[in-house]
């Protein structure tokens, strides 16, 4: 007990916030209570303690075990599974779903069907992708995403969607990184990244990254508009001003969307990023004069 932490002296009630599970029970009753968010819309809930749920519930199952032996493994086991499950750390999960079933409790069968459709996604997650030719490679990516796809439509409205929803979207931004990575090779390259980045905006609309995309693509544009007043001195006569400010209004009105978002964490992010590009705009207008 966190005595000093919580603040009490010995004769006073402990902070129920510094006050580890007494028993497995509330262990796994307060990770079944925060686990069953939607990942992919929102983040992993915390605890009371401000930790990840998923985290906490492992490091406790370890204090258990080490306090209490082995009892109750089959529970132990199917709850570790489905934390590292929610964590996509599909190797840790099958192995522990595969020890509960080797068990054969009553937790085996539930244990049967989680270890069968992970196996799926662990092969999925594990696909090898072309790597000398840039095409190839983001048909591999294409191809990934639709094999997640398919897990979403066949998992509907389980954790296992939200999970394969998650794994989509992260393949989608791959996707796009590699692209803006790659631009300056590619045939019209800098198109191609914008029609990637609308793509993300459009197909994960409801995901908890969305103002993350949203801020990554306002940074792309503000790229762009660096580059161009590094290949066209703002104070010569090939610089026009109006193609500079077209890259900054772009990347402007992606940042002022998140700026004007409340409850969201990149909202403060957004307004530095805004109060930059202002501060950007005005010194390149000043050197063009």
């Amino acid at each position: 007990m966190l005595l000093g932490a919580a603040g009490c002296t010995p004769t006073e009630a402990p902070d129920p916030r510094y006050v580890q599970p007494a028993n497995l029970l509330e262990i796994v009753n307060e990770f079944q209570r925060l686990s069953r968010e939607d990942v992919y819309r929102f983040a992993i809930p915390k605890d009371v303690t401000g930790t990840n749920i998923l985290k906490a519930t492992l490091l406790r199952l370890d204090d258990y075990q080490r306090k209490h032996g082995n009892g109750y493994s089959d529970i132990v086991e199917f709850t570790r599974g489905t934390a590292y499950e929610r964590l996509r750390d599909y190797p840790r999960a099958i192995r522990h779903y595969r020890t509960v079933v080797r068990g054969g409790g009553e937790l085996a069968e539930p244990a049967t069907h989680r270890l069968e459709a992970l196996e799926t996604f662990q092969r999925i997650a594990r696909t090898a992708l072309p790597k000398k030719d840039p095409f190839e490679y983001i048909k591999g990516l294409d191809d990934v995403v639709l094999a997640w796809n398919a897990l979403i439509r066949e998992h509907d409205g389980t954790p296992l969607e939200y999970l394969a929803r998650v794994e989509a979207e992260r393949i989608d931004r791959a996707k796009v990184a590699f692209v803006e990575l790659n631009r300056h090779r590619l045939n019209q390259g800098n198109e191609l990244v914008v029609l990637g980045y609308s793509q993300l905006l459009s197909r994960h609309v409801r995901s908890k990254n969305y103002h993350r995309h949203l801020l990554d693509f306002g940074d792309y544009y503000v790229r762009l508009a660096r580059e161009y007043a590094i290949r066209n001195d703002p104070e010569g006569l090939d610089f026009e001003v109006e193609t500079f400010e077209g890259f900054a209004r772009s990347a402007m009105k992606l940042y002022a969307e998140v700026a004007q978002q409340d409850g969201v964490i990149e909202k403060l992010e957004a307004n530095g990023k805004l109060e930059a590009l202002k501060g950007l705009m005005e010194q390149t207008r000043r050197l063009n004069r």
